[in-house]
């Protein structure tokens, strides 16, 4: 699977699982090139707001994301970064 297509993926997900009302999922995989562990999945950064992370802490907000895309990583995902914020 190609980065724009797991980027693609993540955002289904979570467009799905959290019901955001702002969401970018960037794939920052290039910035990486040569990386030897990125063999196992790209590197992508997540903006999401949400009203699921209303009264959350941000480590609660980014357990969510994690949750949420779990079986993606390791393979898909080598890294994810966010910026998890509420309503």
């Amino acid at each position: 699977m190609s980065s724009a297509e797991t980027a693609r993926r993540i955002e289904e997900i979570l467009q799905r699982e959290l019901a955001p009302s702002e969401l970018e999922v960037e794939d920052q995989s290039y910035q990486h090139a040569g990386h030897r562990a990125a063999g196992g999945g790209g590197h992508f950064f997540v903006v999401i707001k949400s009203a699921r992370f209303n009264g959350l802490t941000p480590l609660a907000r980014q357990r969510l994301v994690i949750e949420a895309v779990k079986p993606m990583m390791d393979r898909e995902i080598h890294a994810l970064s966010m910026k998890c914020l509420p309503e």
